[in-house]
């Protein structure tokens, strides 16, 4: 096995690479869908290389398999590039401690989808997206509605609104409030992240995705406990916590900074809440591990999930 990752070059190509472990050479083939089965070759190259050209992006979702010594890994690029929702991601091809990687296609995580375009409704509807899971407040969703039917789940969370602003003053009091606000889900939202995880667990469940305001904080929450539960090493689930801050950038993010500075909120604080700092989701699953007992005891108890939900969940979503 071999890790392997798909990215965008900015210039119009595709870009995959790989550990360069190993002799002997790498079949590269690709298609519309995670099915090797039905990739077309694309090229064979020494694994030394580490990397390959793939090409012009063509239109649509682009999976790329690479096989080498009668192993073939699966992969995409993991951000879906929208002109609207930046953070728009799915969460298959993370390595499993159980064996095996998540499922692409499955599960994607998002920000705000009343975000799409015309443009972008066309490739999210490729994507055979069956359910829609919106975790934000009704007054949210009323201001924002998105673009297709949903499921309205409410996940319990600290409003900013609420916070008393003359503590609110640094970047750390703005970490700290994220912290805080992970705890409180883990505490008040075992319900919603139940049902989520219990609808993606059944056998005809079609693809589906989970998604917020900002794709940070109650998405981010969502999917860590959903990557923990099916096996993916705890640094692998905080990498993939941290991608935010990679994708929510530019105007919109300077846009929501300015209306919490507007509010009466410090800059600096403003910037710590909008932030993703590993250690603010870290220490939530922490105390995840110490006061609930593990993921396992949290879904079984605070999330009220069968056992059959649960092994059905991780046979859906690894492979």
């Amino acid at each position: 096995m071999f890790g392997i990752e798909v990215v965008a070059d900015g210039a119009g190509s595709n870009v995959v690479r790989w550990d360069p472990v190993g002799e002997g050479s790498l079949a590269i083939a690709t298609g519309p869908t995670p099915d090797p089965s039905e990739h077309i070759h694309a090229m064979t190259v020494p694994v030394s290389d580490g990397s390959a050209r793939l090409g012009a992006v063509p239109p649509g979702r682009l999976y790329v398999s690479l096989t080498n010594g009668g192993t073939t890994i699966v992969a995409a690029e993991r951000r879906i590039r929208f002109s609207g929702p930046g953070n728009f991601r799915d969460l298959g091809g993370y390595p499993t401690q159980l064996g095996g990687a998540t499922r692409w296609g499955r599960v994607f995580r998002s920000d705000n989808l009343h975000h799409l375009t015309a443009g972008d409704l066309v490739e999210f509807d490729a994507l055979d997206i069956g359910v829609i899971y919106d975790l934000r407040r009704d007054d949210e969703r009323a201001e924002e509605p998105g673009p297709r039917p949903f499921v309205a789940l409410p996940l319990p969370s600290r409003r900013v609104s609420d916070a008393t602003t003359r503590v609110l003053t640094d970047r750390w009091a703005g970490e700290r409030w994220l912290f805080e606000d992970y705890c409180g889900m883990l505490a008040d939202a075992g319900p919603v992240f139940g049902r989520v995880f219990s609808d993606l667990a059944e056998g005809c469940a079609p693809p589906s995705v989970f998604h917020c305001a900002g794709g940070k904080d109650r998405t981010g929450m969502t999917a860590a406990l959903l990557l923990s539960w099916l096996g993916v090493e705890r640094e692998t689930v905080l990498d993939d916590y941290e991608l935010t801050a990679m994708f929510n950038s530019g105007e919109r993010l300077r846009t929501v900074e300015d209306l919490f500075v507007g509010a009466g909120i410090a800059r600096p604080t403003a910037q710590g809440l909008l932030s993703a700092p590993r250690w603010a989701m870290a220490g939530a699953l922490t105390i995840l591990d110490d006061q609930y007992g593990g993921i396992e005891a949290y879904l079984r108890g605070q999330a009220n999930m069968t056992t059959t939900a649960l092994e059905n969940l991780r046979k859906r979503l690894v492979a």
